[in-house]
């Protein structure tokens, strides 16, 4: 699954984009932004696959919102410009679709998406931590759980636990959004590491975390449960 949001200063260019989207079952739309700034604010504490960024935008464009953004999730540039084509692609955008694009382009922008996402998965399985003087790897399947304790982090692995350094920030940054989702202000699970959600609390082994009402709704949209 694709998790994506949009960013557009025009709601109608917005209501494409979801409708395309409802027409096919291998992404969701977890949010759209018509000021990029909130959209900079959500992606600093949420991490997504996919972004749907207009270039022409008062205040601050889609391009000096990427340069903004310290997380680099894959892009589709949509706007009504052509001429704005090669810069997007220096930028490494996945596709560019001139407004109005019909439903077959906008699967075809998909698809690339998909493949790109695929070769990310296969190059990265873990990520390194700093422990004092030391390095350490991390593989990202042996993470149950990440608990923020203000300029640090505790790291909960099958194992152990470790606690760097790292603001949440930082280690957004760093994780696959397809694996791991934040639950509360405070704290980001491994979806694949969750045996049961019961009473406001994920369930992970021995352990459990709390879910907040502010991501109850994007948990349970990226869970699938109703």
């Amino acid at each position: 699954m694709i998790y994506a949001i949009a960013i557009d200063d025009e709601p109608k260019a917005i209501s494409i984009i979801e409708n395309h989207i409802s027409k096919l079952e291998n992404i969701v739309l977890t949010d759209y932004f018509y000021d990029p700034k909130k959209a900079i604010a959500f992606l600093r504490q949420n991490p997504v696959d996919l972004i749907f960024l207009d270039i022409n935008m008062p205040y601050m464009s889609g391009f000096e919102m990427l340069q903004d953004l310290q997380v680099d999730p894959l892009v589709i540039f949509t706007t009504a410009y052509s001429e704005f084509a090669l810069a997007s692609y220096t930028m490494n955008a996945v596709d560019y679709l001139l407004k109005p694009f019909e439903f077959d382009r906008f699967q075809i922008a998909i698809k690339k998406v998909e493949e790109r996402i695929s070769i990310q998965k296969s190059q990265n399985t873990f990520f390194f931590v700093k422990d004092g003087f030391k390095n350490l790897r991390l593989q990202f399947d042996d993470i149950l759980f990440i608990k923020g304790a203000g300029n640090y982090l505790d790291i909960i692995t099958k194992k152990e636990t470790y606690t760097p350094r790292m603001t949440f920030m930082n280690i957004v940054e760093k994780l696959p959004s397809q694996q791991f989702i934040r639950v509360h202000q405070s704290y980001i699970v491994n979806i694949s590491a969750i045996d049961k959600i019961e009473n406001n609390h994920i369930h992970m082994g021995p352990y459990k975390t709390p879910i907040s009402n502010r991501y109850r709704e994007i948990l349970f949209k990226r869970l699938d449960i109703s």
